[in-house]
């Protein structure tokens, strides 16, 4: 080039982990979604509703267009760059889809529209519109696209981000020893796994593997739920809603209102699967459907809803024997199958409320404690999954150690190791389960105190904490008895709890780790 002359362009080199190509596609994910909203709004004659989201969709590609030119010259060159734009994805992706509904509905302001998004993204399921009738039906297909939405991104980071950071429940699987083979300590360092692959072909290679059958998954829901009863719309936000265990209502009822057990029971073969590892399906697709029955969680779980179905039914035969009513063995049935739902929709987090749920109090004229459900909502599903809580591998470990050191009280000297499936459970797995569990109470306690500090009750800022961190939104209006419980809250209060959803659906250690100085070192 000759002297004088002035290069006004360069060519974008592709530098960086491709953690900034992520956040990029996630705003082409956003504008082809709103486009699909404005054609849905068009065929139903909304016009004002078609015309909001075409400009949406416009002005994402726009802003992902200049974004993705931005950062493909100023690329993320942190240690935990995955891990960055995932945090920035859960915090800037609700602001995004969350314009529509500030728009459209009357009296929603801004706070309110990214409540409402962020809850669906992250698959919390708290909702704090008021009147769900008036809404437009195109926004509320928009919502429950978001949820669907929210599931997917959380799976696919659990195996391109989380898995190879060792967090997410990875953390204690990754240090177990297999018999008498012990792994070394160092897997649990990010360095270790991260460069294998960029932050962008990992995630592209577990979308792949996952969508097909993601989307199979709420195809055949969605079939199964028309073709018991539910109209092709409910079914279509249900199926989406179970699919990524968020549980949003689409009518004033719920699932509740079709008081139908054979909704509920295609609700239950499908929100079931959704709370079991990624890892566990994958290995019964290749023919290994033993995988299901040697996977630790899956007895965890089977064994968490089968006591507290037990506890709960015997609790309501008691009282309906001291009423005299035992003799109603309808009543008794449908008491059985709601404890069997609602132990099954809260511990996979998704938070469907059962038709039966309230029959069964009525039966015995005792009230069900509500704490069974918010341990259930605690506990949660399995690692790697869409599901919500501290992770039943977690519990599980927990539960097994405490038991131990209760018998060392009697037999000092005995040596008793900790397994869980095949597997013997090493000192550092059970620390990073202290650690987190440490972090857990941490932020239960913390949220609920800043919450008293806008004029929250201290039961129902407690509830509310923990239905945010296990991600499973309706559990504060179930155990208030309030259907409009996030409503009345203040701005303050639900920006609060918006960061307790984000931190529960991103869990503790990965916050720790995204503020780890060695997060920050190029």
């Amino acid at each position: 080039m000759s002297r004088g002359v002035v290069r006004v362009w360069r060519p974008i080199r592709v530098r960086g982990s491709g953690a900034e190509q992520l956040l990029s596609t996630a705003l082409f994910v956003f504008a082809a979604g709103f486009a699909l909203m404005a054609l849905h709004a068009f065929a139903i004659t909304d016009l004002d509703t078609s015309a909001v989201f075409a400009i949406c969709a416009a002005g994402a590609s726009l802003f992902g267009s200049a974004l993705r030119m931005i950062l493909m010259r100023h690329p993320i060159s942190v240690a935990r760059s995955g891990l960055l734009a995932l945090i920035v994805f859960y915090i800037v992706g609700p602001l995004v889809v969350a314009v529509p509904l500030a728009e459209i509905i009357p009296k929603f302001s801004l706070i309110d529209a990214y409540f409402e998004m962020s809850s669906a993204m992250t698959t919390t399921g708290a909702s704090n519109i008021l009147v769900i009738e008036d809404i437009p039906r195109t926004l509320v297909l928009w919502r429950s696209a978001c949820a669907g939405l929210g599931g997917f991104v959380s799976l696919v980071a659990a195996l391109a981000i989380f898995a190879p950071l060792s967090i997410g429940g990875f953390e204690v699987r990754a240090i177990l020893d297999h018999q008498d083979t012990t792994q070394s300590g160092v897997a649990l360092a990010a360095e270790t796994l991260i460069g294998r692959r960029d932050a962008m072909q990992r995630a592209i290679w577990a979308a792949r593997m996952l969508i097909i059958p993601y989307l199979g998954m709420i195809v055949l829901c969605m079939m199964s739920l028309a073709a018991a009863g539910a109209p092709a719309f409910e079914a279509w936000c249900y199926a989406l809603g179970a699919v990524s265990t968020t549980g949003f209502k689409v009518d004033a009822g719920g699932i509740a209102a079709y008081d139908s057990a054979i909704i509920e029971f295609v609700l239950v073969c499908f929100i079931v699967p959704a709370a079991i590892g990624v890892g566990v399906h994958q290995q019964a697709l290749r023919g290994r459907l033993r995988a299901y029955r040697e996977d630790p969680e899956c007895r965890y779980m089977i064994i968490a809803i089968a006591s507290v179905v037990t506890l709960i039914f015997v609790r309501h035969w008691l009282g309906a024997i001291e009423t005299s009513s035992t003799d109603e063995v309808s009543a008794g049935i449908g008491a059985l199958w709601g404890a069997l739902f609602m132990a099954i929709s809260y511990i996979t987090t998704a938070g469907f409320e059962s038709a039966d749920w309230a029959g069964a109090t009525s039966w015995s004229g005792l009230r069900t404690p509500g704490v069974i459900l918010i341990g259930l909502a605690i506990v949660g599903g399995g690692a790697a999954s869409t599901a919500g809580g501290v992770k039943l591998i977690r519990a599980a470990l927990l539960a097994k150690h405490s038991i131990n050191e209760l018998a060392r009280l009697t037999r000092p000297t005995e040596v008793r190791p900790i397994r869980s499936g095949s597997y013997r459970v090493t000192q550092g797995a059970m620390r990073i389960v202290f650690v987190f569990v440490m972090l857990y109470v941490m932020a239960v306690v913390g949220s609920a105190l800043a919450l008293t500090a806008t004029g929250i009750g201290v039961i129902d800022a407690l509830i509310a904490s923990i239905s945010v961190l296990s991600n499973t939104g309706p559990l504060l209006p179930l155990i208030s008895e309030d259907a409009n419980a996030y409503i009345g809250l203040t701005d303050a209060a639900k920006l609060m709890l918006c960061v307790g959803m984000i931190v529960g659906r991103m869990e503790t250690l990965a916050v720790v780790a995204l503020l780890s100085p060695r997060t920050w070192r190029k």
